[in-house]
């Protein structure tokens, strides 16, 4: 079976999301127990939700041919990005 462009684009996109999610929430445990910020360990827990949502979403994208699915990888996408967010934003308020 040959993809279009497009759908290699997503694909591709998919798969940094995850590496992304996984390289996010590493770091943030990590620098959680080395610096003694305990509030980022908030963005562990989002980004494998998101990391889950984005699988499942694909999952549901691949076995609908491109009709559904699109919305959940978006939803996981932000958890993943907003993960950063909202460690800082945590840490600052347990700080101040």
């Amino acid at each position: 079976m040959r993809r279009s462009y497009l759908e290699t684009k997503i694909w591709i996109n998919q798969i940094a999301l995850m590496v992304i999610g996984v390289i996010i929430a590493g770091a943030f445990t990590l620098g959680a127990f080395k610096t003694g910020q305990w509030a980022w360990l908030i963005a562990p827990p989002m980004d494998l939700v998101g990391i889950a949502l984005v699988i499942i979403g694909a999952r549901r994208r691949r076995e609908t041919l491109g009709s559904r699915g699109m919305a959940l990888q978006v939803v996981g996408a932000l958890c993943i990005v907003l993960s950063i967010w909202a460690a800082f934003m945590l840490g600052n308020a347990f700080q101040s």
